[in-house]
């Protein structure tokens, strides 16, 4: 069982999430350690999936019995690829334990905008704010967007990544304290390999500081995001790139 993905016909409640959840690869796993509330241990955990709104760990269950659901704990995820540990709290939201002796505990992060204020860009990867899968443009080749608010004052803005339901930006001084201020958007950028230009209106939903730049995101509004002639080709060129960076992903497992 995994933790925090997407909504599914008659599914129970308890069982919806609300991000994309990130399986980590064979080679270079992501690592994670959770200290125990209680006795102050440290245990490692194997992690089965991560997203901005928790994380789905499988730890020796002899080592965590202090863990029961509606405890918080500190914990912090590494990898080979990296240097340093993100660290962060979370609290328990379920338990399975299984007959092998291990259990697969569901951690909810308990503050993810604290978490996206202080993420180092290598773990934005695996912690996705959005319930699909973000596409990357392809390397070697820039994508902008034309972004506009209603009294029609705007940027030509590099995108940093995409879903069907919204956009992120790459953006500069001006740009951030533009964005900032306002609330609703149009959107209008060509999609890379077809004639067609995909336009509908976006909310923001965050302006965030990174280490090494500023970011922006907006959600697109129904019913633009899910409409029109040029939804169909912006699909298509999604699930192509999705394959492309899943063939990428594998290479390095």
């Amino acid at each position: 069982m995994k933790f925090f993905g997407r909504k599914k016909k008659n599914q129970p409640a308890t069982e919806v999430r609300k991000y994309y959840r990130k399986s980590p690869g064979k080679k270079h796993a992501l690592s994670a350690h959770v200290q125990m509330p209680q006795s102050g241990e440290v245990v490692p955990a194997e992690v089965l999936d991560v997203s901005a709104g928790g994380a789905s760990l499988q730890m020796e269950s002899a080592l965590v019995g202090e863990l029961t659901v509606g405890v918080t704990a500190n914990l912090s995820f590494s990898s080979l690829r990296m240097r340093g540990e993100l660290p962060l709290q979370a609290h328990v939201v379920s338990v399975m334990e299984s007959k092998d002796g291990r259990s697969r505990f569901g951690f909810a992060i308990t503050d993810p905008d604290d978490l996206f204020n202080r993420i180092e860009p290598y773990y934005l990867r695996f912690f996705n704010r959005r319930r699909l899968l973000r596409v990357l443009p392809e390397l070697g080749r820039s994508m902008k967007a034309d972004v506009r608010t209603p009294d029609g004052g705007g940027f030509r803005l590099d995108v940093q990544d995409v879903t069907e339901e919204g956009i992120g930006f790459l953006l500069r001084d001006d740009e951030v304290e533009w964005m900032s201020k306002g609330e609703v958007f149009d959107v209008e950028f060509k999609i890379p390999g077809a004639n067609v230009v995909w336009n509908g209106t976006a909310d923001r939903i965050h302006v965030s500081e990174l280490k090494d730049s500023m970011r922006g995101g907006l959600v697109f509004r129904e019913p633009d995001a899910k409409t029109g002639a040029a939804q169909g080709a912006l699909e298509v060129w999604l699930n192509t790139r999705r394959v492309a960076m899943a063939k990428w992903d594998t290479a390095y497992e």
